[in-house]
């Protein structure tokens, strides 16, 4: 039997709840930019956080959410639905995901052009 996988979409909107609740003045639109800082600082232990950073740093830590695993959940809150039914039913994982979805975001047009053009093909040799 696998682990026991969280509910990401769920802890993420629990957590937004409770951040809006107790920091009216966040923007909540451009969260995962503000906890891509909180967890890289929370890893590397590299420059400084002040102010409303700092504060929803400790809040994070106080009701035990790692910074890292949230700035995860608000990026896979962006993926695509097949990408989502895809962690759901645990083809891949939420690493994984993640790196489709970057990869999906930055194609240019031309090389997703030779893609299906190869699946086509490989589609026809396959038949």
């Amino acid at each position: 039997m696998r682990g026991i996988r969280k509910d990401y979409l769920g802890e993420l909107e629990k957590l937004k709840k409770q951040v809006i609740e107790k920091f009216p003045s966040i923007d909540v639109r451009n969260f995962h930019i503000l906890l891509s800082r909180l967890g890289t600082f929370h890893y590397k232990k590299e420059g400084l956080l002040l102010g409303a950073e700092r504060q929803l740093y400790d809040f994070l830590i106080e009701h035990s959410y790692n910074p890292y695993t949230a700035y995860r959940w608000a990026l896979l809150e962006r993926v695509p639905e097949e990408i989502r039914f895809q962690i759901k039913n645990y083809y891949i994982s939420q690493k994984k995901a993640t790196k489709i979805f970057f990869e999906r975001r930055h194609e240019t047009d031309s090389a997703l052009q030779v893609d299906v053009k190869e699946m086509g093909l490989r589609l026809i040799r396959e038949m």
